[in-house]
């Protein structure tokens, strides 16, 4: 009572305090996207803790702005001061910690490649000249979170968030307990949402009638004004039409939209290109979070990059890829390569920047089709990030493309790895030494007199000359 009574009011206020406390960690990634051939120290597709920092002076102190001061000699050792915190305080009485420069390395180096976050692509039919739109997710009709009813409905294929399920990643365990849980003492509230719709309808179909007869607009027909009968007439024909009643259903529960399935299967193999339409989280389900998550935050790629020399750029600076899977028999969809601490799918082609001998040299095979296990990191070539979009998993996926030869060039002379002199500065001519005796010419003392500069006294003029002679030694 007495600790208790010690705390201010404003000490114990700033104690409860969300500002001054460390947020509850999240879920981890389930299994799904972990995968079958994970290990128990492997990075997790995503943090799942909040990372602290601290400065260099207290960081040797030991002080992370925790309830006790951290060992220096643990702490000190990794370049970044970067902690996750597991446990403030744990059964033995410390603070488990670790270090959190895997995640936090990551985002750094995601936010140089300056790409914004985009929607995932839909396709729901295809054709054969689509162009492919990049929509980031920072679009003003689709990040909002507080909309009224109506505009749910509306806005249901371009919003994110969604208060119900998606039930095609729910297993069948799952959707049991959901069913029971959730759903089954709602059927006196769902049957209230029918009369209303059935009353909209029937408010509609008087006011068609009223229009067409050429009399004047019946009252709107309020839900309590249907009977029991006409429910039910209205639950049998939404039974024989599951479509519509999916739809009744998915706006009641407010449940994120599935994928329709495909109307013609033989066109996607037939060189077509998937046109875009429904929802863009109808395939792989909406994010867990906002689909920027908290990567970046650039609505498009659309700025120019100035070079110290060359000024504005036309194609943004290449970054370096490293060669994780090669490619088997030329087909690029088995290519995987590094980029910023992510894996993607490799660029289709072959260009100056991955081939292997250079632009004019052909030597056998190419940077994409073996892994170089002499060199030192592996193979590494140069891509063109262009977009990047969090999956409804938390995995980030980033498209890349062949980077552009002048760009190539430019980012390998920054990097001093590019030895013509295509994109280089003219090095200036040498200047002639110059010599001291020129120098003390030019002042009087007898070698390339130039006419009006000033003359200095010598050492005969002063009588230092007789001097040093007569101070000479004899030499016998």
């Amino acid at each position: 009572m007495a600790a208790a009574r010690s705390v201010t009011p404003g000490g114990a206020l700033l104690r409860n305090s969300r500002m001054f406390a460390i947020p509850a960690p999240i879920p981890p990634p389930p299994e799904s996207a972990v995968g079958s051939r994970g290990s128990r120290t492997r990075t997790l597709a995503y943090p799942t803790h909040q990372i602290i920092t601290t400065g260099n002076v207290a960081r040797k102190r030991g002080d992370w702005g925790l309830k006790r001061p951290l060992p220096s000699r643990a702490t000190t050792k990794a370049t970044y001061a970067m902690l996750r915190v597991n446990e403030i305080d744990s059964i033995e009485g410390i603070t488990d910690y670790s270090s959190a420069t895997d995640h936090g390395i990551t985002l750094k180096k995601f936010q140089q490649l300056h790409i914004p976050i985009t929607v995932p692509e839909t396709k729901s039919g295809f054709s054969r000249d689509s162009p492919k739109t990049l929509r980031s997710v920072f679009e003003e009709d689709t990040d909002v979170t507080a909309m009224g009813p109506e505009d749910r409905i509306k806005l249901v294929d371009k919003r994110w968030k969604f208060n119900g399920p998606w039930l095609a990643g729910m297993g069948h365990g799952e959707l049991n307990q959901w069913l029971e849980r959730t759903v089954r003492p709602k059927r006196a509230q769902f049957h209230q949402f029918l009369k209303k719709k059935l009353a909209a309808e029937i408010t509609n179909e008087m006011r068609q009638k009223a229009i067409d007869a050429g009399e004047p607009e019946p009252p709107a027909l309020k839900a309590s004004g249907t009977t029991e009968e006409q429910l039910l007439q209205y639950l049998r024909v939404l039974r024989n039409n599951r479509a519509r009643l999916f739809d009744m259903v998915g706006q009641f529960l407010d449940l994120a939209p599935l994928k329709a399935p495909n109307l013609d299967a033989a066109a996607e193999f037939s060189g077509q290109i998937a046109v875009e339409g429904g929802s863009p989280y109808s395939a792989r389900g909406p994010p867990i979070t906002h689909p920027s998550a908290g990567l970046s935050y650039l609505r498009s790629s659309s700025f120019l990059e100035n070079h110290p020399f060359y000024g504005p750029q036309e194609k943004h600076a290449p970054v370096e890829a490293r060669v994780v899977k090669p490619r088997r028999g030329g087909d690029p969809r088995d290519l995987r390569v590094g980029v910023a601490g992510f894996i993607t799918s490799g660029p289709a082609g072959e260009s100056k920047s991955n081939r292997k001998g250079g632009a004019h040299t052909r030597q056998s095979g190419y940077i994409y089709d073996r892994i170089n296990l002499a060199k030192k990191g592996g193979n590494k070539v140069f891509v063109q990030p262009i977009e990047a979009v969090v999956s409804s998993m938390g995995r980030v996926e980033i498209r890349v493309d062949e980077a552009d030869a002048e760009a190539f060039l430019v980012a390998q002379e920054l990097l001093g790895a590019d030895e013509t002199t295509t994109f280089r500065k003219p090095a200036a001519e040498p200047k002639p030494a110059t010599r001291t005796l020129d120098l003390r010419g030019r002042y009087g003392g007898g070698y390339d007199k130039v006419a009006g500069a000033p003359k200095l006294s010598t050492a005969r003029q002063y009588g230092l000359d007789t001097t040093f002679k007569r101070l000479r030694p004899q030499q016998s």
